[in-house]
């Protein structure tokens, strides 16, 4: 009896402790909540900001291809007195003038070192979405997870109400004699079993609600209340669909692109340079500066590399073999999609089967139970046989709320390996 009431107790302290520290959570629909995560995480967040910076340097690397304007102003003194029978405000001299200055794109460079910028921004921004996909699934897993921790929480509740009603039975009957101690001892047993479970079943939703607050960048958050149904299959799975919806694959594809994009400009290394620019003076009075004031200068430099001392052979010979690895990136993604949607289809068969057959055992184990109860209550069975009989029906059902909560996850697992949740674009 004194451990019994110390498990009581134990329980007791760890339901209040429960709800003391946690303030109430906000419920909410799976669709609020993924926007939730959507807008809130601080990691897609983070991603995001990436992506964004690097559009900026993109636009910065590409500045170089236009011209450029500047102004320059000089000026010197001389200390020297004796310099020419200068004066003394005429020691030194100054000048400011203005130039245009531009690289002209002889070679088809340009248009090489923008397409390979723009594909390098391109395997980010599906490298983001695919981030988004995989975090959105874990998303939804989760609440589902949480969902079903909730409906585990009823259930050992019901179970333990359950114990403690058997408990008071049994002790109406050894009061009356008719049973012997030991009976009232295995009931007893029963009901901390139960206490014990129920407690366990809290603390999981707890450490489940805490994942999802920050995932949703720490909102208090939990499963909308509704009716737990049994999912079914909404997603339509095929490798080829998910090769093409995948953002992991449109990632590499851009890859192996960018790589060949690469080798093209690594061959321009010997490439001529042809440099313009126009200047004018504004004002000098330096009589040997060019051009004169108020005159203006244009000019011309070509450069053509003679020799570069073999770097432009070994550039290419290094983008070569950085085409091959992107190859084999490419045809290593597309063997993981087709592995992932194949494993998800399993499961989710594996899941459907297994739900089918613990919702008969739940019928089967719950009319065994209530036959055994009545016949217990009548004194026309033994205790062992109605122990047995809660112990069945105890596991049946949380094998089946299981079994539910794998539907559920293998649903999820479909739509992540066809990236339902973020689509990579067609374009």
């Amino acid at each position: 009896m004194v451990k019994r009431i110390r498990h009581i107790l134990l329980a007791a302290a760890l339901m209040t402790g429960y709800f003391a520290v946690r303030a109430p959570a906000a419920q909410t629909s799976l669709e609020d909540f993924l926007n939730a995560v959507r807008s809130g995480n601080p990691v897609l967040a983070a991603s995001a900001k990436r992506l964004e910076a690097f559009s900026h340097t993109v636009k910065s690397s590409v500045a170089v291809q236009r011209p450029s304007v500047g102004l320059r102003g000089s000026a010197s003194w001389l200390s020297d007195t004796q310099q020419a029978g200068r004066r003394l405000g005429e020691r030194g001299n100054y000048g400011l003038s203005a130039a245009i200055t531009h690289r002209f794109d002889v070679s088809g460079v340009y248009g090489a070192q923008e397409k390979q910028l723009l594909l390098q921004y391109n395997g980010l921004a599906f490298d983001h979405m695919a981030l988004v996909n995989n975090t959105l699934a874990a998303a939804e897993s989760l609440y589902w997870q949480s969902f079903i921790a909730r409906e585990n929480i009823s259930l050992q509740r019901g179970i333990l109400n359950q114990r403690k009603e058997d408990l008071r039975i049994t002790e109406e009957k050894f009061r009356q004699q008719l049973i012997p101690r030991l009976d009232v001892i295995r009931a007893q047993a029963k009901v901390e079993e139960a206490e014990s479970l129920a407690v366990e079943a809290e603390s999981a939703y707890k450490n489940a609600l805490a994942q999802m607050a920050t995932l949703a960048g720490g909102l208090d958050l939990e499963p909308m209340e509704e009716s737990l149904l049994v999912p079914f299959l909404s997603v339509k799975a095929g490798i080829e669909e998910a090769i093409a919806r995948r953002n992991e694959v449109r990632s590499a594809e851009t890859s192996l692109q960018r790589a060949k994009v690469l080798k093209t400009l690594a061959a321009k290394g010997m490439s001529p340079t042809l440099d313009g620019s126009a200047s004018y003076t504004i004002l000098t009075d330096n009589d040997n500066s060019s051009p004169m004031e108020k005159e203006f200068l244009l000019s011309l430099n070509l450069s053509v590399p003679v020799y570069d001392g073999g770097k432009t052979k070994e550039d290419v010979l290094d983008k070569e073999r950085t085409i091959e690895a992107a190859e084999g990136t490419l045809r290593s993604r597309k063997d993981q999609v087709r592995e992932d949607v194949v494993k998800a289809l399993n499961q989710w068969g594996k899941a459907v089967a297994v739900e089918s057959s613990k919702r008969k055992q739940v019928a089967r184990s719950d009319e065994e139970l209530n036959i055994t109860q009545i016949m217990y209550k009548e004194g026309m069975g033994a205790q062992i046989d109605l122990l047995n009989a809660q112990v069945d029906n105890q596991r049946v059902k949380t094998e089946h709320l299981a079994a539910i909560k794998e539907m559920y996850l293998a649903l999820v697992s479909l739509k992540q390996a066809m990236s339902e949740y973020e689509l990579a674009p067609l374009e």
